[in-house]
């Protein structure tokens, strides 16, 4: 039974009156946008979400793992990648560095995801090591303290001089 929407308000006015409405989902008015592009057969809108990319790259050298990560580390599932590969290392190896040098940008997704990483390793006994981090990224830890918690190291090669160290 459909109620005209002045009807509705009048009902509404009245003491102990109970309405039922019936919960639905509206698609934004899409098809009533004209700049929206269609698919193929012309029938239904385009949704497109913004994916964001992220890569990482796992290898070893002298028995330490070593993770190269680019992209952005700003959304979930991003970070969840980059935490997955990592927790996976901590319980294989002694040393585990993470080149962080091809990160574009970080939100507090990705920092939440660094800071787990540690944990990780810290809970494994596990070194984690932080090298060729951008100054921005840098900049973003410092301010959350999260540079305090792990080594930080300029380059991939004074990581493995620390591994060395530490081994």
């Amino acid at each position: 039974m459909r109620v005209s929407p002045n009807k509705r308000k009048s009902m509404a006015m009245m003491p102990g009156a109970v309405m039922k409405l019936k919960r639905t989902t509206v698609m934004l008015g899409l098809n009533e946008r004209k700049n929206m592009r269609m698919n193929a057969a012309g029938s239904s809108p385009i949704l497109r979400r913004k994916c964001v990319e992220f890569a990482v790259k796992t290898r070893t050298l002298d028995g330490v793992a070593i993770v190269n990560c680019g992209g952005k580390l700003i959304l979930e599932k991003e970070a969840a990648a980059l935490c997955r590969a990592v927790s996976e290392l901590v319980k294989s190896y002694q040393t585990v560095v993470v080149n962080l040098d091809g990160v574009a940008a970080i939100d507090g997704s990705g920092l939440g995801t660094l800071a787990e990483c540690i944990r990780d390793a810290k809970e494994a006994g596990c070194t984690l090591i932080f090298c060729r981090v951008p100054r921005r990224v840098r900049e973003v830890m410092d301010l959350t303290q999260l540079s305090s918690q792990v080594n930080i190291v300029a380059s991939e090669a004074e990581a493995l001089e620390r591994s060395r160290a530490a081994a």
